[in-house]
């Protein structure tokens, strides 16, 4: 890998004590004006959508439904983290462990932030004043060891996280990172997502990645997957599913 996982961590790592959302304000601003202005024709297409659920459950693929690797652990000293693999179900599609990476920056109030993981869904639940980040990395064994996933997704458009729901300041941001075997180079898609108080469903097109894009050739054989989701201030969310849609 030209850039690394470990380069990505430092670089998050040492972003996230200082971090508030000065940085994505003003994109987070603008993609909620264009939320917006869309939102009523997504209500009015709403029952196309349903029509259009069978085909989309055909083609769905669930990489990681968060029913297997349980763990609990809860944070409260400023710029604390915590490093954790967790076993994935037998011949899951992303390896033999999920690595979580759960930190916090400021905590002005001394709360606790939490990150639950089992039972169908990861949860991150940021105490008042708090600073919260996740990543998660599919590519390592349980002992640490980064092993190759050889995943193939060609027959797919892009991922998709599934949320529970997202209650935040102003906007939750997301990235997903994906190194294919061809050249080791990631490439990169960032979301702002707005507070959401129902179940959504977020798409991450291969064809938006970053450098042109995930080609088919991209896509035959990935090597490792990286997802960061994090916040300014007081952050919580949850995360139901890990897909693959086409």
């Amino acid at each position: 890998m030209k850039e690394t996982k470990g380069t990505l961590l430092h670089g998050f790592s040492k972003l996230l004590p200082n971090l508030n959302l000065s940085r994505f304000t003003n994109v987070a601003k603008e993609k909620e004006r264009k939320n917006m202005t869309t939102h009523k024709f997504i209500l009015c297409i709403a029952v196309m959508v349903l029509v259009w659920i069978p085909v989309q459950a055909s083609a769905q693929l669930t990489l990681d439904g968060f029913t297997s690797g349980h763990y609990l652990k809860r944070l409260d000293t400023v710029n604390s983290q915590d490093i954790h693999n967790a076993a994935m179900p037998p011949n899951s599609p992303l390896g033999a462990a999920r690595q979580t990476t759960f930190q916090i920056g400021s905590n002005p109030y001394a709360q606790s932030s939490t990150l639950d993981i089992g039972k169908g869904i990861c949860i991150v639940d940021a105490g008042f004043g708090v600073t919260p980040a996740l990543w998660i990395f599919y590519g390592e064994t349980l002992s640490g060891t980064e092993v190759p996933l050889g995943l193939n997704l060609g027959g797919y458009s892009g991922f998709q996280l599934n949320f529970a729901g997202i209650s935040t300041t102003e906007a939750l941001l997301a990235i997903i990172t994906v190194w294919p075997h061809d050249n080791g180079v990631p490439h990169s898609l960032e979301l702002v997502l707005s507070p959401e108080a129902n179940p959504i469903s977020v798409e991450f097109p291969f064809s938006s990645f970053s450098d042109g894009g995930l080609v088919q050739a991209d896509l035959s054989d990935i090597d490792y997957i990286f997802i960061q989701v994090q916040d300014g201030l007081s952050a919580s969310w949850g995360i139901t599913a890990f897909q693959a849609v086409n």
